[in-house]
Order: C-alpha cells, then structure tokens, then sequence
C-alpha cells in the first residue's frame, strides 16, 4: 500500500508566517484587541477566524471576526513578492511526485490566500484542502482527513510534514504519522 504526504503550506513549503502575523496583528490591533506572537505562531493551522476569535476571545473584547477576517485580507496584498519559498521541502514535494507519491496541501488558510504562492514557487500538489473545505481548523484532524480522502489514502498510510503545536497535533487527531520541521533559518 502506498503511502500519502501531507505538506502544511505556511511555514513549510513558504516562509509566510511573518507576513501572515504582520497582517493579523495589524487588523486586530485596530479592533483593539492584542495578538502575542509567540501564542500566534503555536497556533498556525488554525482558521484565521478561528484565531481572531480566540484573540478576541482572550482580550475579553467583543468583535465582528468577519469585520476584522476582511481588514486582514486587505492588508494582505502584495505578499506574493515579499515571501520565500522553503526549498527542501520544494524539492521534496518534486521528488515524491517524481516517484509516484501522492502530495497534498493541507492549510488553514484560504485557497485565494496559497494559489499565488503556489504559482509563484511552482508547486504542484494532487491535492489542497484549505479552510474553505472544513468547519474547524487544527488541532481538529478536519483539513487532514480532508486531504487524505482527496487524495484516497487511508489517514493511517498518511505522513503530515508540519511546523506547528496544533498541526502535530491535528495529525495526531487523525491517527497519521507526523514529521515535525523546525526552519532554522
């Protein structure tokens, strides 16, 4: 039987967690609610409403997520231009289709939000679960169980490669193997 790959995007295939911090922190700010960024970046692989509302949530401030979703977005444009890709992992994704692996994304983030990036880098996957395939985001196993039916291999035949606390733990949810990656850079 073979085996699926599981890539996260953000932080695994693409250096966009700054800019994705950057945007959020701006947007909420403006709400008045405070982002820590350390609590952030523990919890990349959650949806972004998901994350404002937990920011809000632990501000005690009330606030409309759609609103503060949308200002985000806005403060968005132009990543395409200031984000890196992450070689190894590029290469890798390359090298397992070359063999004849099935690769997939599976990201917290919109589909609008990654396609530029995927262009930009040349990533071709055989399939992307985003936030718009799901109703929760990590730690919940959705986008993963999502991306291994799209790709139809069973969750225990699967590997996640992934950076984040809530994405480990989101394989775990699913019953797949998980490959922690640190980017030292």
């Amino acid at each position: 039987m073979e085996y699926g790959y599981i890539f996260d995007f953000d932080g695994v295939l693409v250096n966009t967690m700054e800019l994705h911090y950057e945007a959020y922190s701006k947007a909420c700010i403006e709400a008045n609610v405070p982002v820590d960024k350390k609590k952030f970046f523990s919890q990349a692989g959650m949806t972004g409403r998901e994350q404002i509302k937990y920011f809000a949530d632990v501000a005690g401030v009330s606030i409309d997520v759609e609103a503060v979703y949308s200002r985000k977005s806005e403060l968005s444009v132009d990543w395409t231009d200031r984000a890196s890709g992450i070689e190894c992992n590029l290469e890798l994704v390359k090298l397992l289709r070359k063999n004849g692996a099935k690769v997939a994304v599976a990201t917290g983030s919109s589909r609008p939000s990654i396609l530029p990036f995927m262009e930009k880098f040349g990533i071709e996957v055989d399939a992307v679960a985003t936030s718009e395939d799901v109703e929760r985001g990590k730690p919940h196993p959705d986008l993963f169980l999502c991306a291994a039916q799209k790709l139809g291999i069973p969750p225990d035949k699967c590997v996640v490669v992934e950076d984040s606390d809530v994405g480990i733990e989101a394989a775990k949810n699913a019953g797949m193997k998980a490959m922690r990656f640190y980017n030292n850079t």
